[in-house]
């Protein structure tokens, strides 16, 4: 299956970088691999210092080869979630994916999403698809993340699989830039609370590597409880309990690293 010039794409991909020469590579040769190439790929880059957009450049040709337009936006952000808003604004897909520069999407991926988007049975207009993430730590296979629509009050589904319908990011909004570490799992309240629907596909869609921006444990919990509040997953007394217990746990850990 192949992109036709005068057609727009039926899926935008999208991957913020910053610094990502070593990782990149990976990334771009899973969307090489993809069995399905009706898709533009839009690289936002937060102006790199090393080789990461000359390393994207060098893979134009075989790209184009698939007949896959690539678009790179280098230039000054606010962060990795105002990177993401700028490639959604750009997006010219009916459904749009987000791969990380240390992520990759397994070879039938965009096909997969593609069949579950169109199958008649999701909305066009008003939903999500999610499937299962593989997690690596240390080169090896860590464990599978199937977190489903039904635990959305307890848990963060796996960014790295979803996708969303365009038309949901052009009515809901994109990204809460002040929402640091969990604004995707802000998004996916965000969207859900008011009607959008959650779709999954039992298969393995991405790759995950242990190590990112989420790996902060308090920065993570002060934005999943926020959240959780915001949505009213948990009363205020609930939330004022994890707020204490996560200072308390906060000038422990700063008493214990100093002593």
């Amino acid at each position: 299956m192949t992109n036709t010039t005068n057609l727009l794409p039926k899926i935008s991909v999208i991957t913020p970088t910053f610094n990502s020469e070593n990782t990149i590579s990976g990334t771009i040769d899973a969307l090489l691999k993809q069995t399905f190439s009706d898709f533009e790929y839009i690289v936002i880059d937060g102006v790199s210092k090393d080789k990461t957009v000359e390393k994207i450049q060098s893979y134009i040709p075989q790209f184009e080869a698939k007949g896959v337009t690539v678009r790179i936006i280098s230039e000054p952000d606010k962060g990795v979630y105002d990177a993401m808003n700028k490639g959604i604004k750009l997006a010219k897909g009916q459904l749009v994916g987000i791969t990380n520069s240390d992520d990759w999407y397994e070879e039938n991926t965009l096909e997969v999403m593609w069949q579950k988007y169109t199958d008649g049975k999701v909305d066009p207009a008003n939903s999500m698809i999610y499937g299962i993430e593989r997690v690596w730590k240390d080169g090896k296979v860590y464990n599978l993340q199937r977190r489903g629509a039904a635990f959305i009050s307890e848990s963060v589904l796996p960014h790295s699989t979803l996708f969303v319908a365009k038309a949901v990011y052009d009515k809901y909004r994109a990204y809460d830039l002040s929402v640091k570490i969990l604004a995707d799992y802000d998004f996916i309240c965000r969207c859900v609370s008011q009607g959008v629907d959650l779709e999954e596909v039992d298969v393995v869609i991405s790759n995950f590597c242990l190590g990112g921006i989420s790996s902060s444990y308090f920065d993570f919990y002060s934005d999943y409880y926020r959240i959780q509040h915001k949505y009213g997953f948990i009363s205020d007394k609930k939330y004022k309990e994890h707020r204490t217990a996560l200072k308390v746990k906060k000038l422990i850990n700063k008493v214990l690293k100093r002593w």
